[in-house]
C-alpha cells in the first residue's frame, strides 16, 4: 500500500542528484519534453523515487489515484497558486 499522504514530505527529502538521476532515466525512456516536470510520466517517476516503490507501482494505480499522485508532485514543484516566486516560497 502506498503512503500517498506522505508524498510531499518524502519529495522534500529528495536532492538535486535524485532529480537528475530521475531525469536521466526519464530521458532514456524516451521522454523528450523540454521541461519534464510538466509530464505525468516524470511526475510519477519522482513520486515513485520519493515513496521508494517501482515506478510501475505508480503507473498501475487506478486512474484517479494516479492523477492525484501526479498532481501532488506537480504541486510540490509549483505550488497550488503559482503566484509566488521561489524566493518568496522559501521565505514563508
Amino acid at each position: 500500500m502506498l503512503d500517498i499522504k506522505a508524498l510531499n514530505e518524502k519529495l522534500a527529502n529528495l536532492r538535486g542528484l535524485d532529480f537528475e538521476a530521475a531525469e536521466a532515466q526519464e530521458r532514456a525512456a524516451g521522454n523528450n519534453f523540454p521541461d519534464l516536470t510538466f509530464t505525468k510520466s516524470f511526475q510519477a517517476r519522482l513520486a515513485a523515487l520519493a515513496l521508494n516503490v517501482p515506478v510501475a507501482d505508480i503507473k498501475e494505480l487506478p486512474m484517479k489515484q494516479y492523477i492525484q499522485v501526479c498532481q501532488g508532485t506537480f504541486n510540490f514543484f509549483y505550488g497550488s497558486s503559482g503566484d509566488e516566486t521561489p524566493s518568496e516560497k522559501s521565505e514563508a
